[in-house]
């Protein structure tokens, strides 16, 4: 039988402490019945019935092991291209990460466009793309 040389941490009581990250649920609710944005020739399907916003995978943008990104550093995708930025492991990660960036922009202006852009999603989005558009 084997044995512990250290006895076992018990896990905190509570709610965990989370890192700093930008969550704004309503942003992330405005994908639904909109335009997929990521476009992905060949793969998206338009189908605005399953547009959801697709985070993005890259620790640029807040992504680590167990936690999604910003939720500003979303796109409007359908399922299919959703699922090729996700999973395509055929396809370059940087390939896939050049389409959801692109994604992530177009869905920034969309929201400029409807008046939902929140103030403080924007000074995210500029720390890290440092453009004014």
């Amino acid at each position: 039988m084997l044995s512990r040389s250290k006895p076992l941490r018990r896990r905190r009581a509570g709610l965990r402490t989370t890192k700093t990250l930008y969550r704004n649920r309503a942003l992330l609710d405005l994908a639904e019945g909109q335009e997929c944005l990521i476009r992905i020739p060949g793969v998206c399907c338009g189908d605005k019935e399953t547009t959801v916003a697709c985070h993005s995978n890259e620790s640029l943008f807040g992504k680590a092991k167990g936690l999604k990104a910003h939720d500003w550093a979303a796109a409007w995708g359908c399922w299919k291209c959703h699922a090729f930025v996700d999973a395509e492991f055929k396809v370059a990660r940087s390939i896939r990460d050049a389409y959801l960036r692109d994604g992530i922009k177009r869905t920034r202006l969309a929201l400029m466009d409807m008046g939902k852009w929140p103030a403080d999603a924007e000074e995210g989005y500029q720390l890290v793309f440092g453009e004014a558009e």
